[in-house]
């Protein structure tokens, strides 16, 4: 039986080896924090584009980044795409940071400096106005920030070409394997945003599928439940088509159903509705069932192919089913927990799903 011990997950495969576009340029330049928090307000730069993680620096971290500006210590660079058609920037690599700095400089909003031992004690306990309208030396601290420039590495791409959203997949890719690295789905929820991607997260709320995916490792967190839903579709729909690299498979689906019409969005949400309030039904006939990625990913696309048995089908016998995909030598094996993202497994899979509930 398949069980939340397997580890066969959504992150197995490697990306592709790909070249960088002749045509995408990555440089270097300084930026002042004035400058950098009028594009913000300019709304020409986004400092927390969907693929970003929320902010999570305390107000006291945010507080010693401001003491650390004041006092010009170095700055690790911080990394911005720009897309050269828009002029618009989005921050790859420097959201906390960027997020203190905003704070501070906004001159509509108090923002308050952590009363901390490790910082000046000519800041601590005051606020951004306060420092904007104190004593002369009150405005030289306040002037420091503004003033001060930080290093800044921009890709200047069209992230709506496919070679240049892979080459930025690559990029975000590598420039977070240094610390907490962003999976697949995170990097696309950036790269491909837009109506598709949209429609994938509003499904990953939809009360039942909550409610199922609580009981998957890690409970789906970290947009693992949103690539299960992306892999559904696009396996599918084209699981003939599949090649062996997942990443590259669910890239292409992604640019292809990025600015997807509503009708095409409906109907995938329709789908998406049936098969998990089938699958729903038929877990509720059994009693703490460990469900895998691997186990509801198959039980997706065997629901999905045969939408008309299934409907008919009674709770118990859609139970059994369940366990039946779940015990099968395509899911259970040894064999089955090896390489799971190869192509012979992957049809293996979706073959012998189709197959038990079609019965």
């Amino acid at each position: 039986m398949v069980t939340n011990s397997n580890k066969a997950d959504l992150e197995d495969a490697p990306l592709p080896s790909i070249q960088p576009p002749q045509d995408v340029v990555a440089f270097n330049e300084l930026r002042s924090c004035a400058d950098l928090f009028r594009l913000y307000d300019s709304k020409a730069l986004d400092i927390q584009p969907p693929y970003q993680r929320e902010v999570v620096w305390s107000a006291v971290e945010q507080s010693l980044f401001i003491d650390s500006l004041i006092k010009q210590l170095p700055i690790p660079s911080m990394c911005f795409s720009l897309d050269y058609k828009s002029q618009k920037w989005q921050v790859v690599d420097g959201l906390q940071r960027m997020t203190a700095i905003v704070s501070f400089l906004n001159p509509e909003i108090k923002w308050k400096i952590a009363d901390n031992e490790d910082i000046d004690p000519a800041l601590r306990g005051m606020t951004n106005l306060q420092l904007l309208g104190g004593t002369e030396q009150q405005k030289i601290l306040y002037r420091r920030v503004q003033n001060i420039s930080l290093p800044i590495t921009v890709i200047r791409c069209d992230p709506t070409r496919p070679d240049h959203s892979e080459y930025l997949f690559t990029i975000f890719h590598r420039l977070n394997s240094g610390g907490k690295q962003l999976n697949h789905q995170e990097i696309r929820n950036c790269i491909f945003s837009g109506p598709f991607n949209e429609q994938l997260r509003l499904l990953d709320d939809q009360p039942e599928w909550k409610t199922l995916k609580k009981s998957l490792p890690s409970k789906g967190s970290r947009f693992r439940s949103i690539e299960l839903i992306l892999r559904f579709f696009a396996l599918h729909e084209r699981v003939s088509k599949y090649g062996g690299n997942l990443p590259k498979f669910l890239n292409e689906y992604m640019r292809e159903y990025r600015f997807s019409k509503p009708t095409t969005l409906e109907k995938q949400e329709k789908l998406f509705d049936e098969v998990v309030s089938h699958i729903s039904r038929g877990l509720k006939t059994l009693e703490s069932f460990p469900v895998s990625y691997t186990l509801l990913e198959s039980l997706m696309i065997g629901i999905a192919h045969n939408l008309d048995r299934v409907a008919v089908t009674n709770n118990v016998a859609l139970g059994r089913k369940i366990i039946a995909l779940s015990n099968s030598y395509e899911l259970d094996s040894a064999e089955a927990k090896v390489g799971t993202t190869k192509a012979s497994k992957i049809r293996d899979r979706v073959r012998k799903a189709r197959e038990i509930f079609a019965d």
